[in-house]
């Protein structure tokens, strides 16, 4: 319970405030500037004016604006390769103050485990962490989860303190379908907020899902879409994240003042881009370069994620806010001078401030389940063919997309195995259930990598989070997919027999209890093997890490084989 008294006491100029801000104030209900004063005691705004207050500390910035800090509406902190703490020390002294957290990647391997954990950790940093509960764990019934999250789990995780409702609803379909197993899910959660995931849905099935009681959507392919979605009252959140962009696209939707129901969002931010270019002070950059309005950009990551998560202490500068304050040099490049949150200096010129209660420990959490899989078991064998041609599906790889194609083409077969031909760019790839030890690979090929000798494997593979792994020989595939469960996952690159490069992952082989820099780095390096390999793709990781995605299309794979994603179903990997 804060001291009202106290704070309102301050706010008079009877007892000191705690910290006197001065500088150009921005205020996102009017969306003017001036130059005055915050006043902040017992972690509140106490006092905004035009005159000074009595106060014990002062920090003056006469030419910075004064900002509300940060908030990003939708993240996957697993993707960034950080635990929680990890991901704190990265993107506070950006401005960010809070995330809410969609854990969906880290409950497809350890369920409630999982989301317990990132809990926990994020308790560990002065960044508010707010939570919701997947909804799609897991997405289809194509793939194998090390977990699943049904409504039992969302009973539970509803008594959390920090949950805020029902994370995307990625399977559109079933909403629109009637599947009752999805419906029930929402219906839990009836008051609360329910996040979507419906990209390209138009017309009478979009008005099905929004019936749902789907409150937002950050899949929009389109300016046209993201305004029909707005007109049914939908909240478009516009991701700028490291793999997917949409502020080029739908940056139109926001008109002077911004009264739409629109906010910016990371999604996905990989460690490396939050190293070279930041993270929601990133979205502002670019919202700025497309024309918006430099106080409605600001808006979109205060004001307008505050009101859609209906978090009332925050969002604004305001008596009785939380004092969550960001100070930048201007408002094109949004560099951080300071970060205030809960009116302690917790970043200053971009360095960290927090003074941890303890140091992280080394942890391992989860372990790779492969069973006892052997080199045969990756072999691709042709069911009658011996030795000749053969002609295979393959997954077609297209660059900065997690869409793919699907391609026909003409493969040798030798003693009955059908094989790759590096020359030719066809590659192997396979996915390795690793959380029950069944033994279920599902194996394929592809084009677009590139590489001409080696593999690359990794246990980051979007949702299940099996391990994945592609390369010009089954031997290699081998020995990376080996080396992986000795590290208890992460991200391997192998030539020869040997290990050129790895990033191991303890953390349910989805994160580790590395810095932002180091991550980058070793990413760097993996990312620098990979093409001395032939490897063409900029990054090949995160473009491996969506080919098992099969709510995305056209044509991926899971354990369960190569999936026609558009119409959900396993196909055969040969034609002929």
């Amino acid at each position: 319970m804060k001291d009202f008294a106290g704070v309102i006491d301050a706010c008079l100029g009877r007892t000191p405030l705690d910290l006197l801000i001065s500088g150009q104030i921005v205020n996102v209900y009017s969306g003017n500037i001036f130059d005055g004063y915050i006043g902040v005691k017992n972690g509140l705004i106490a006092y905004i004016g035009n005159k000074p207050k009595p106060a014990r500390h002062q920090l003056d910035f006469p030419s910075k604006y004064v900002l509300p800090a940060y908030i990003d509406g939708h993240v996957h902190i697993e993707s960034s390769l950080m635990t929680p703490r990890m991901f704190a020390r990265a993107v506070v002294p950006h401005g960010t103050c809070c995330v809410v957290a969609d854990p969906h990647e880290i409950a497809n391997v350890l369920g409630l485990d999982g989301i317990k954990f990132l809990v926990e950790d994020s308790e560990k940093t002065p960044l508010k962490f707010y939570f919701m509960i997947p909804s799609s764990v897991p997405s289809t019934s194509l793939e194998t989860t090390g977990a699943e999250i049904g409504l039992k789990e969302i009973r539970v995780l509803k008594s959390f303190r920090r949950i805020l409702g029902l994370g995307e609803v990625m399977n559109y379909m079933g909403v629109v379908r009637g599947d009752r197993s999805i419906l029930d899910k929402i219906e839990e959660c009836s008051g609360m907020i329910v996040d979507g995931h419906a990209p390209g849905l138009r017309g009478d099935t979009l008005c099905a899902y929004v019936l749902a009681g789907i409150m937002s959507d950050h899949e929009a392919l389109s300016l046209e879409e993201a305004k029909e979605k707005l007109s049914l009252g939908m909240w478009i959140m516009i991701r700028e994240g490291s793999t997917a962009k949409a502020l080029s696209i739908l940056a139109r939707i926001v008109s002077k003042g911004c009264p739409e129901k629109v906010m910016l969002v990371t999604d996905d931010r990989h460690a490396g881009d939050i190293v070279r270019e930041g993270h929601i002070d990133h979205c502002l950059r670019r919202a700025v370069e497309e024309g918006i309005d430099p106080i409605d950009a600001i808006k979109m990551v205060t004001l307008k994620p505050a009101e859609y998560f209906r978090l009332q202490h925050l969002g604004a500068l305001s008596p009785g806010k939380s004092a969550d304050i960001v100070v930048v040099d201007n408002l094109r490049d949004f560099r951080a001078e300071a970060v205030i949150i809960d009116g302690v200096v917790v970043a200053r010129r971009g360095i960290y401030l927090y003074a941890e209660e303890e140091k992280p420990e080394k942890r391992a959490l989860g372990s790779i389940n492969i069973g006892r899989l052997s080199i045969e078991d990756l072999r691709i064998m042709h069911p009658r063919i011996k030795f000749g041609k053969t002609i295979i599906r393959a997954i077609g790889l297209i660059e900065n997309q997690i869409y793919t194609e699907e391609i026909h083409c003409e493969a040798n077969v030798v003693g009955g195995e059908v094989k790759p031909d590096p020359d030719r760019d066809i590659l192997e790839i396979c996915v390795v259930e690793r959380h029950r030890g069944s033994g279920r690979v599902g194996k394929g090929f592809i084009v677009g990598f590139g590489l001409k000798s080696g593999a690359i494997a990794s246990t980051v593979a979007h949702d299940s989070h099996n391990l994945i792994a592609v390369g010009a020989s089954s031997q290699d595939i081998y020995r990376a997919i080996l080396r992986l469960k000795e590290i208890n996952g992460g991200l391997v690159v192998v030539e020869g027999g040997r290990v050129l490069a790895e990033l191991p992952l303890p953390v349910a082989g989805l994160m580790a209890d590395l810095d932002a820099e180091e991550i980058s780095q070793r990413i760097e390096v993996l990312e620098e093997t990979a093409s001395s390999l032939g490897c063409r793709v900029k990054s090949p990781f995160t473009a491996l890490s969506f080919l098992s995605l099969p709510v995305v299309p056209k044509l991926k794979i899971t354990d369960y084989g190569l999936i026609d994603a558009e119409n959900l179903r396993v196909v055969d990997l040969f034609i002929s």
